[in-house]
């Protein structure tokens, strides 16, 4: 006697890689965290998203395999210059904080290059 499964479902038959599933939950958490953020932050997340779409080319130094640090401190400078001194905030945590948060849009942004360039 043949021992025969039923056919699986469509959706069952291709799914998403692992690879994709996880850049998606990790696209909702930052999405979601964003949201949250202070008000001061988010103001300096659009800033450094408008700076970062007008550089965003595929031959850009933000997709090197090791972008050069001295150019990436240079554009964190140049964002710094775009954001008014804050009163309850020195200016070189605000540098810091801007720093890191043009580092993590910039890794978010090749994770996408990397998702789309499979």
């Amino acid at each position: 006697m043949e021992n025969r499964r039923p056919p699986l479902p469509y959706f069952m038959t291709y799914p998403l890689p692992e690879d994709s599933i996880n850049a998606i939950d990790r696209r909702n958490d930052r999405e979601y965290f964003r949201q949250i953020y202070p008000q001061e932050v988010k103001r300096y997340i659009r800033i450094i998203v408008e700076v970062l779409d007008r550089m965003d080319i595929k031959e850009s130094y933000i997709y090197d395999e090791y972008p050069d640090k001295v150019r990436l401190e240079r554009l964190s400078d140049t964002i710094l210059r775009l954001i008014p001194l804050e009163k309850n905030i020195s200016r070189e945590t605000q540098k810091n904080l801007i720093r890191v948060l043009l580092w993590e849009e910039i890794v978010e942004r090749r994770d996408r290059n990397r998702i789309r360039n499979r």
